[in-house]
């Protein structure tokens, strides 16, 4: 299986990665039924309606990055970062579907995601992640990431379910990873 990692420039782009977004909530809500208020007290929190409607403007440069996955002109999976008003960006809303997890399209979008920001001159890339998302908090701790202080505050209910991880972007990328950021053959 081919893929293509490219940035998110035009409409249909922010249309596909809403898209996704929202599959990606479906999907939260299916696996994690127990914990509906979770969810919806994250959700309201990063005000995920708002971000929706602004996507280009949120992940779009100068205050981010988005990129899409493709096989032809199927969308298999989306990643963005946003910048912080220190050297440092945030990873957000890296998902691919279930019917295309386990290719190596999750790992190709962060790696892109990760070679990026680097390019861009960010010195961190932080991310935060739910302690029950065990599938990516291994995928990020296999890419460097490690754990570090809360950089953003939920409600005081919530941060126990929290992880929070950053990775220094200011090392040179491994050799392998560079070859493989921007095609994925599977």
């Amino acid at each position: 299986m081919t893929y293509e990692i490219r940035p998110a420039s035009k409409p249909k782009d922010w249309s596909a990665i809403a898209l996704l977004i929202n599959e990606y909530v479906t999907w939260l809500r299916t696996r994690y039924q127990a914990d509906q208020w979770f969810i919806t007290e994250v959700l309201d929190k990063q005000s995920l309606s708002n971000e929706l409607e602004h996507l280009s403007t949120v992940y779009g440069a100068p205050n981010g990055k988005a990129f899409i996955a493709l096989d032809g002109t199927e969308i298999r999976g989306c990643g963005a970062y946003r910048a912080f008003k220190d050297e440092s960006c945030e990873m957000k809303r890296v998902f691919v579907p279930s019917h295309y997890q386990g290719q190596g399209i999750g790992r190709a979008l962060c790696n892109t995601l990760i070679a990026s920001a680097r390019d861009e001159g960010f010195e961190t890339m932080k991310l935060d992640t739910g302690k029950v998302m065990t599938e990516a908090l291994s995928l990020y701790t296999a890419l460097g990431f490690s754990a570090c202080e809360p950089y953003y505050e939920y409600p005081e209910r919530l941060m126990p379910y929290f992880v929070y991880m950053q990775l220094p972007l200011t090392a040179d990328p491994s050799p392998s990873r560079a070859s493989s950021l921007q095609k994925g053959v599977v």
